[in-house]
């Protein structure tokens, strides 16, 4: 079977939505995390009425630069600014193209300095690591792509958790503690050892 361009899978399904109408793909698999909820609308009222924590330690992937030119290829990348940007610090991040075309987009997290944490889909961390390996900047990179759909019985660890809460977390995370937490600006993260 040969292989054929995006154009001739277009020019033979007719349109791009046909396309994607007919994919004989199958559902979206998220790796290894089992599916737990009862429905699309028990989820959607759960983060507008009480609140989520979201597991997202498997389905991104991450992407470490550390050097004294981490900051200088992120800000190269991207269409943010990094002004106020510091240590224990995290952002959304849109790298875009030459073009200034979205890529895609994730979190960015100051993780040190000279150290940052991009967490994001395969696409973005594709475009960061050929700029760091491209674009003479004093990098090193660590990539750690998304867990597989199908680990085939093999055991799989997330290399940093990443979670994301949602909605009135503060006041259940208050109640379950028994009394009140520290408060924690927007966007500060906790790097836990």
């Amino acid at each position: 079977m040969s292989r054929q361009s995006l154009e001739d899978l277009l020019r033979t399904a007719g349109s791009p939505v046909s396309m994607l109408r007919n994919s004989q793909l199958g559902a979206y698999v998220y790796p290894v995390v089992p599916s737990e909820f009862s429905n699309w609308r028990d989820e959607q009222r759960a983060w507008r009425e009480s609140a989520v924590l979201f597991d997202q330690s498997h389905h991104m992937a991450e992407f470490t630069v550390k050097g004294p030119d981490a900051l200088k290829l992120m800000s190269y990348t991207t269409i943010n600014t990094f002004s106020n940007f510091a240590p224990n610090k995290a952002k959304q991040m849109v790298p875009v193209s030459y073009d200034g075309h979205v890529i895609g987009d994730g979190i960015l997290f100051y993780l040190d300095k000279d150290e940052l944490l991009f967490v994001g889909r395969a696409p973005s961390v594709n475009w960061l690591q050929f700029h760091a390996e491209t674009g003479g900047f004093k990098v090193d990179v660590i990539r750690d792509d998304r867990s597989p759909s199908h680990p085939r019985g093999k055991a799989v660890f997330a290399g940093t958790i990443v979670s994301r809460c949602r909605a009135r977390m503060r006041e259940v995370l208050e109640k379950v503690n028994g009394g009140p937490i520290p408060d924690v600006k927007f966007f500060t993260w906790m790097r836990s050892r």
